[in-house]
């Protein structure tokens, strides 16, 4: 790799730790929760904000812009997350680089693999490797390493932890502290770094220091929801399902049958948890997870739920299964009918025993999502049973729903909006639009891929449909590469083709234009972003607001479309902001 681009990875990448702070040293505040990516999430302290507006070539040091090629794109190496204190006001380009304090995240997807206790004869090779590497990232620049701290090896909530640390000067003065802790998961590394002048170390160590605790990671289901998961618990695949099946029930299946097909999707048990004998393995907790496809064109109501006839048939379905085993039900839970991200999702639970030995508890939530059931499992032993029923509550309480984009991405699903692609889409053009299509034309061919409105939309209520709000979503597949290259064509050429397009559609209709509210570019997350608003009205009617966001890659154009009413603006343009906000291109880690 060239030297120039090697320098700038290692810049943002190196790990460093903390010297040594205790808990009751760090002060407890509120912490709130971000994404990163599809990967999981991480909280951070209130006094922090996450700044991804910032350009990221003005943070970087200039002692490294000197190494680099002009036309380099500094976005390239942007960490995931990047978090300065609230109020910061960012260097102006190519003024001299202020110095300050900030925290980074960078997720990076690989295969980690480390042996439960590392040799003394490894952990120093490690060191030797960071430590060269920081070295010759430090090369063509006045940087000087003044003190290494020492290197710790441990365990941060289930997940292999590196932490160092080392103070570095600026032409031996301007002394700045920079921290990593690198935490290792099975398929992601997750680098946090903290970089602050001397004299705000401690206060940056408080925020740091709370943040590396938080990390959780996230599942997707199927492209119909996500859930987070601690970082204790890991989905073992790598254990055959034979081992994990219990010995009553290998009586009745026989040693003939292939055990993987009753594998659930996903099973996840203590990220250490090993078996030592095959043919007797204890008691252990497990959470499993299982998609039955089964697409309505409605998402049920709570109300449609019939607990009495589900309550009969999951009774008469357990009994049946343990009827050739030693398996008793002891008792069971009460059947509720609860609701998970605007979704219906039955609820219940019982205990079960095997002779005389520990009794062990059940808990299932059945979620009635649009185009499919999803079912999560809970079992552990009574002496196991607080953390993992600990677990299993957070897992549900994190359930977010998921737009799907067929081959394009996913995005957050509003608890409040429905997509409609039962209502015919004629019945939705407005009568403006009417006038100019026509009454001969097929309305079919205009419908959107997705099409969003409130969830108590009634289209045959026609008072409704005189003036509704909506969010769509449309996808094309083309050569895009110019369109999502930031520098291929100008954005004031940009601007102007799209206000003239605008203005030329409004002038075949009897909307006016009010005026323009915004026009803004930016890549994030692997696409070109190209958003826009304006006012537009009819005469005797309120104001209408059209919001646009455009995402290219180089062989898709997605644009998402907010339309709505003066007197609604406020509820939809935080639900439109929140899925924008929450696009995840496939394939992005």
């Amino acid at each position: 790799m060239n030297k120039k681009y090697t320098t700038l990875l290692l810049l943002l990448s190196l790990l460093v730790q903390t010297n040594y702070i205790f808990a009751k040293d760090i002060p407890t505040t509120t912490l709130h929760k971000i994404d990163i990516l599809n990967i999981g999430s991480i909280a951070y302290p209130q006094a922090l904000e996450e700044r991804s507006d910032i350009p990221f070539k003005i943070l970087v040091d200039e002692e490294f812009r000197k190494l680099m090629s002009d036309s380099i794109d500094y976005e390239k190496f942007r960490p995931t997350l990047i978090f300065f204190e609230k109020g910061f006001v960012a260097p102006q380009f190519p003024d001299k680089k202020i110095s300050f304090g900030y925290i980074s995240v960078t997720a990076v997807s690989g295969t980690y693999r480390f042996p439960k206790e590392m040799s003394d004869i490894q952990k120093a090779k490690i060191e030797s490797n960071i430590k060269q590497d920081v070295d010759t990232n430090l090369v063509g620049t006045q940087f000087l390493v003044k003190k290494w701290n020492p290197f710790e090896f441990k365990n941060i909530n289930g997940l292999v932890a590196i932490q160092y640390s080392y103070e570095q000067t600026l032409r031996g003065k301007d002394q700045t502290n920079i921290i990593t802790t690198n935490l290792y998961d099975s398929d992601v590394q997750l680098q946090i770094v903290l970089s602050a002048p001397k004299k705000e170390y401690k206060k940056w160590l408080a925020y740091y220091n709370q943040m590396i605790q938080t990390f959780n990671r996230k599942v997707n289901i199927a492209d119909i929801a996500t859930f987070e998961y601690p970082t204790e618990i890991q989905d073992r695949k790598d254990i055959p399902f034979r081992h994990l099946v219990d010995n009553e029930f290998k009586k009745i299946l026989g040693d003939s049958v292939d055990y993987e097909q009753f594998r659930p999707g996903l099973l996840f048990l203590d990220r250490d948890f090993a078996i030592t004998d095959t043919t007797n393995v204890p008691a252990f907790g497990s959470l499993s997870f299982n998609v039955l496809p089964e697409y309505k064109k409605r998402t049920l109501s709570k109300d449609s739920i019939k607990v009495d006839v589900l309550e009969s048939n999951i009774k008469l379905n357990v009994q049946q299964n343990i009827d050739s085993t030693d398996y008793r039900i002891n008792k069971w839970g009460e059947f509720k009918v609860v609701e998970l991200g605007g979704v219906p999702a039955i609820q219940y639970s019982y205990e079960q025993q095997l002779r005389d030995e520990q009794p062990s508890e059940v808990h299932s939530t059945y979620i009635f999502d649009k185009p499919a059931q999803v079912q999560i499992s809970m079992s552990s032993p009574i002496n196991t049973l607080p953390d993992w029923k600990n677990r299993y509550d957070k897992i549900l309480e994190s359930y977010q729903r998921l737009v799907n984009i067929p081959n394009v991405g996913t995005m957050y699903y509003p608890v409040h909006l429905e997509e409609r692609s039962d209502i015919p889409f004629e019945v939705l053009v407005d009568k403006e639009s009417k006038k100019k299509l026509g009454d001969s034309i097929d309305y079919e061919r205009f419908r959107p891929a997705l099409l969003f409105l409130k969830d108590d939309f009634n289209q045959n209520d026609s008072t409704q449909l005189e003036s509704f709000s909506s969010i769509t979503i449309n996808v094309q597949e083309g050569d895009f590469s110019k369109l999502s290259h930031p520098d291929s064509i100008s954005l004031s050429t940009i601007e102007f083709e799209i206000k003239a397009s605008v203005e030329r559609n409004l002038k075949n209709t009897g909307y006016s234009l009010i005026g323009w509210d915004s026009f803004n570019s930016c890549m994030v997350k692997g696409s070109r972003i190209i958003s826009y608003s304006y006012t537009q009205q009819l005469s005797g009617t309120e104001p209408k607001h059209i919001c646009v966001t455009y995402f290219y890659t180089p062989t898709i154009q997605m644009q998402v479309t907010l339309t709505s009413s003066e007197s609604e603006y406020p509820f939809w343009k935080t639900e439109y902001d929140r899925m924008v906000d929450s696009f995840r291109l496939s394939g992005w880690r």
